[in-house]
C-alpha cells in the first residue's frame, strides 16, 4: 500500500473506489455539489432496486457531502476535514514535602476540575491530480498567548501558532510520497504513529510528552524533539519486500513554522534536523504486526540556551525509537522504548538554583518506555491500559509538562524530578466507529527522585503522586 501524508485519521478521507458508487454519483450529481433531499432519495432508490449496497451508498453520500468548490479551476477535488473532542479532567496532586523535613511544609496545588475542548481541528485537503495535494489543519483549541520557550514553541513575535499540519505533497505510483512543509517528524510510536483521534488511552503518556511535547526550555523542560518541524520529508516502500517500508526527512533543526534568522542577540538558529525510520508490517492468518525503529539528529534540538555573557549556543540532540505492535483478534499490544542524548541537558550542577545554566555543561542522556495493551470485547467495547516510565538523567521533568493540564508542585524544594512512572486504566465506547466515540480513563502517575537546587540533597527527596480522571467525547469527520 502506498504511504500517504498522515492525516487525522488515515484513510478516512481517501476517496470512495466502489464502481457502482462513482458510476451512480457521477449519473446524479456530476460535479458533485452538496447532498441535498432528493439526492437522498435517489440513493436509497438505487439500494431498493439493487443497483448499489447501502454502504456504497453511504460512502457516495459521504463524499459529496464534503466536496467544496475549488477557487481554482486545476483543482479536481477538496475535502473538508474535522475533529472535535469535547473533556472533562479532574487531576489532583500530592506532593511528599521537603526532603529531611520532619514534616510536609509545601501546600498541595489545588486539582484541576474543568471541561474543556480539548481539540477542535479544522482543515482542507486539496487534489490537483497527477499525485499532487496540499493540507492545511489548524486546531482552535490551542491556547492564546506567547510560546512556552520562544523561539522552539512558536514564532519570533511572542504568538503561538494553532496549525497543526501545512504540507504540500506529490505520490509518485508506488514509489513513496515526498512532502514539504509543517509536521511531525518520525520519532516516538504513540506520537507520530497513532493519529490523537485513534489513541487509545486518552492522553499520550508521560514518556511520549516529554520526548514530543512542546519545546519546553534548555533544562527541565520538554525536548520537543519528535514534535513538528518544517522541511521536506519522503515516505517509500522499499520495492520487490511487501510490507518493508522507510522514511527520510531534513528539516529545521528547532520546530516551528517561522524564520529565526537574528533572534536573541544576532543569533541564528541555522542548522537542520535529519530523521530516519525503517518498518516491516504484515499479517499471518488473524495476527497482524508492525516493527520498527525511529532515529534522529538535531543539531538546535536544545537551543536557545543562554550562556555567561547573555550570548546563546546551539545545542544538539540525538534519539532512537524502537518499537513493535500486534494484533491477534481482539487483542493488540505495543510497546516502544526511547532514548535521547541532549548536549547541555542537566538541570543544575551542584551549588547551582534550580535551572541555573552557570556551569552547566554535561550532557543529559534521558530515556523512557511505553507499553499499551488494549482489548476489544466486541465491536463497541474496548478495555485499554497503559505503562509509562521515564528517568532524565538529571535533566529533569515537571509534573505540569508531563501529566496533561495537571497542576505543578511549587516551592523551595523543587518543581523537578529525575523520575516518573504511570499506569492508566480506562474504556472505550465506539458508538459509531472511531467517528464517534466516548472514552473514560484513570491514570496514576508517581514522580520521585527529586531535582533539589542546593549541593545537598540532590536526587535524594521524596516523590508526589498524581490522580488523573478524564471522560472525553469525540466527533471526527
Amino acid at each position: 500500500m502506498q504511504p500517504i501524508p498522515d492525516t487525522i485519521s488515515r484513510g478516512r478521507f481517501a476517496r470512495t473506489s466502489a464502481g457502482a458508487a462513482v458510476l451512480a454519483a457521477s449519473l446524479f450529481f456530476g460535479a458533485a455539489p452538496l447532498v441535498h433531499a432528493q439526492d437522498k432519495a435517489t440513493l436509497d432508490l438505487l439500494v431498493k432496486k439493487g443497483v448499489i449496497t447501502q454502504d456504497e451508498a453511504d460512502s457516495v453520500a459521504k463524499d459529496a457531502a464534503v466536496v467544496v468548490t475549488p477557487k481554482d479551476a486545476n483543482v479536481k477535488a477538496l475535502k473538508l476535514e474535522g475533529l472535535l473532542q469535547a473533556q472533562y479532567d479532574w487531576i489532583s496532586v500530592q506532593d511528599k514535602g521537603t526532603a529531611g523535613a520532619p514534616a510536609k511544609t509545601i501546600p498541595n496545588p489545588a486539582a484541576t476540575n474543568e471541561f474543556l475542548i480539548r481539540r477542535a481541528y479544522f482543515g482542507a485537503i486539496a487534489d490537483l491530480g497527477n499525485g499532487w495535494g496540499g493540507e492545511i489543519l489548524l486546531d482552535f483549541a490551542a491556547g492564546p498567548g506567547g510560546p512556552p520557550a520562544a523561539p522552539q514553541g512558536g514564532s519570533v513575535t511572542g504568538v503561538q501558532n494553532n496549525f497543526e499540519k501545512l504540507v504540500i505533497y506529490k505520490k509518485f505510483d508506488d514509489w513513496g510520497t515526498g512532502t514539504a512543509g509543517f509536521q511531525k517528524v518520525p520519532f516516538v510510536y504513540e506520537e507520530q504513529g497513532t493519529p490523537s483521534s485513534e489513541l487509545k488511552p486518552i492522553e499520550r503518556s508521560i514518556a511520549t510528552n516529554y520526548f514530543t511535547g512542546v519545546y519546553g526550555g534548555p533544562v527541565g523542560g520538554r525536548l520537543g524533539f519528535g514534535n513538528r518541524h518544517t522541511g521536506l520529508y519522503w515516505n517509500g516502500l522499499v520495492p520487490g519486500v511487501d510490507g518493508l517500508f522507510y522514511g527520510v526527512a531534513i528539516t529545521n533543526g528547532i520546530q516551528s513554522v517561522n524564520s529565526f534568522t537574528n533572534v536573541a542577540g544576532g543569533q541564528s538558529f541555522n542548522r537542520f534536523g535529519y530523521w530516519a525510520n525503517l518498518g516491516y508490517g504484515s499479517t499471518y492468518d488473524n495476527v497482524s504486526y508492525k516493527v520498527g525503529v525511529n532515529v534522529g539528529y538535531s543539531s538546535d534540538g536544545n537551543s536557545n540556551q543562554p550562556l555567561l555573557g547573555g550570548t546563546f549556543q546551539s545545542n544538539s540532540i540525538w534519539g532512537y525509537n524502537p518499537y513493535a505492535t500486534i494484533t491477534w483478534n481482539g487483542l493488540s499490544l505495543t510497546g516502544e522504548f526511547i532514548q535521547a542524548g541532549v548536549a547541555n541537558g542537566r538541570a543544575t550542577d551542584p551549588g547551582a538554583a534550580e535551572g541555573a545554566i552557570t556551569g552547566n555543561t554535561s550532557k543529559a542522556d534521558p530515556y523512557g518506555f511505553n507499553f499499551t495493551p488494549s482489548y476489544k470485547l466486541n465491536d463497541q467495547w474496548e478495555l485499554v491500559g497503559r505503562f509509562s516510565y521515564l528517568r532524565t538523567n538529571g535533566r529533569g521533568a515537571s509534573i505540569n509538562q508531563q501529566v496533561t493540564d495537571a497542576p505543578n508542585v511549587v516551592g523551595t524544594d523543587g518543581t523537578l524530578f529525575n523520575q516518573a512512572w504511570s499506569l492508566y486504566g480506562g474504556v472505550n465506547y465506539y458508538i459509531i466507529g472511531n467517528s464517534v466515540k466516548i472514552q473514560a480513563g484513570y491514570e496514576f502517575s508517581q514522580f520521585y527522585d527529586r531535582v533539589h537546587g542546593t549541593a545537598t540533597g540532590i536526587f535524594g527527596g521524596p516523590r508526589a503522586n498524581v490522580s488523573a480522571i478524564r471522560t472525553r467525547i469525540q466527533v471526527l469527520f
